[in-house]
C-alpha cells in the first residue's frame, strides 16, 4: 500500500517524537506472548500494566494483534483536557519494547483501540475533524479506522456516518459486523469501502441508562459491555454485562457478570478479547482521579451455566 508524501513525513516525525518512558533502565524485561505473563484460569487475575509514559493513566484494555507481536492501548494525562493518545508496544526478538505513540495518533484526542480478528483494520475513536486539520472544540469523538499495509498502517479514515452522541468503543466480529457505542450499543455491517446504516440494538442489550464499550465474540456468540443501570456492584459506576445469542439469532436479556468480575472496585469497563478469543481483558477503576488496573480471565469462565440461566429469566 502506498502512503501519500505528506503522511509519510508525518509517520517519520511521529516515530521520532513518540512518547516513551524516559528512564529506559527502569523498564522491565518483558518477553514472550502476552508480555510474558502466565495465562489465567477461570477467575480474573491482574494483568500488570504499569509501564506507562510519565503522567499518563491507562484508559483502555490492551488490544493485541493476531501475531501477538504488537499491543495497542490508550492512555490519558487527566490533568490536561483532551490529552488521550493511542500507544503501541512491539515485540522484537521475543522482547517487548517501550511504549510509543502510535503513528496515526497523538494530536486529536484518540482512544479505545480495537483490532479486527484478521489484523487487517484497527478501529479507534477520535475527536479529529474529517479533514484531520484540527480537533473538535467539544472533544466529541467518532469512530475511525486504519488499514494494515505491509509493515505499517494507512492514513486514518472515518466511518461514513455520525450519531447524535459521542462514539467511543467499537469491536468487529468475524461476521463483518462492527459493534460500537453512542450512549447505547449499535451494530453495522462493515467493509473497508462501504458501511451500512447503524442499527440500535434492542431492549435485551440497551436500557434507559448508559451502555458503552461493546466487546463481541468473533462468532457473535456473546456480547459484553459496560452499563450504568441500577444494581451494579461498582461503588460509584457501572458493571460489565453479558448477553448470549439464541439459536434464532436474537439476543437474550443481558445479565450482570457478577461479583467475581465487578465487586470491590469503583467501576468495571473496557472489555476486550484476545485475538484468538481465549482470554478476556478488562479494566477495574481503583481510585479517582482515574487509576485503573487491567485484569484478564479465560473465556471459559464466560460459558458458565449461571450466565445462561440468568439470561433465561
Amino acid at each position: 500500500m502506498r502512503f501519500s508524501a505528506t503522511y509519510s513525513v508525518l509517520l517519520i516525525i511521529a516515530v521520532f517524537v513518540s512518547v516513551a518512558i524516559g528512564q529506559g533502565d527502569n523498564f522491565p524485561v518483558l518477553q514472550g506472548p502476552y508480555l510474558g505473563y502466565k495465562p489465567p484460569g477461570e477467575t480474573p487475575v491482574k494483568f500488570p500494566f504499569d509501564f506507562l509514559p510519565e503522567g499518563y493513566r491507562l484508559h483502555s484494555a490492551p488490544a493485541f494483534t493476531p501475531d501477538g507481536e504488537e499491543v495497542y492501548f490508550s492512555a490519558m494525562d487527566f490533568s490536561v483536557r483532551f490529552s488521550e493518545k493511542i500507544f503501541v508496544m512491539r515485540m522484537s526478538g521475543g522482547t517487548w519494547g517501550l511504549p510509543e505513540v502510535a503513528p496515526f495518533s497523538g494530536d486529536f484526542f484518540d482512544g479505545s483501540p480495537s483490532i479486527a480478528g484478521d489484523g487487517s483494520c484497527l478501529f479507534f475513536s477520535s475527536a479529529r475533524t474529517r479533514d484531520q486539520k484540527k480537533r473538535s472544540e467539544t472533544g466529541k469523538r467518532n469512530i475511525w479506522f486504519v488499514k494494515r499495509g505491509g509493515d505499517g498502517w494507512s492514513a486514518p479514515e472515518p466511518l461514513g456516518f455520525q450519531t447524535p452522541e459521542w462514539q467511543n468503543g467499537s469491536d468487529l466480529s468475524d461476521e463483518g459486523n462492527l459493534y460500537f457505542d453512542s450512549k447505547d450499543i449499535y451494530r453495522l455491517a462493515f467493509d473497508e469501502s462501504t458501511q451500512s446504516d447503524p442499527v440500535k440494538l434492542g431492549k435485551a442489550i440497551n436500557s434507559e441508562h448508559t451502555e458503552l464499550h461493546p466487546c463481541i465474540a468473533p462468532d457473535e456468540r456473546f456480547l459484553i459491555f459496560y452499563s450504568s443501570r441500577p444494581g451494579h456492584f461498582g461503588e460509584s459506576g457501572g458493571d460489565l454485562y453479558i448477553s448470549f445469542k439464541n439459536e434464532d439469532g436474537d439476543w437474550r436479556p443481558a445479565v450482570n457478570m457478577g461479583e467475581t468480575f465487578n465487586k470491590g472496585h469503583l467501576s468495571t469497563s473496557f472489555p476486550r478479547l484476545s485475538p484468538d478469543g481465549e482470554y478476556l481483558f478488562f479494566l477495574k477503576l481503583v481510585s479517582v482521579p482515574w487509576k485503573a488496573e487491567v485484569y484478564w480471565v479465560s473465556t471459559k469462565a464466560l460459558l458458565a451455566e449461571e450466565f445462561y440461566k440468568q439470561g433465561e429469566k
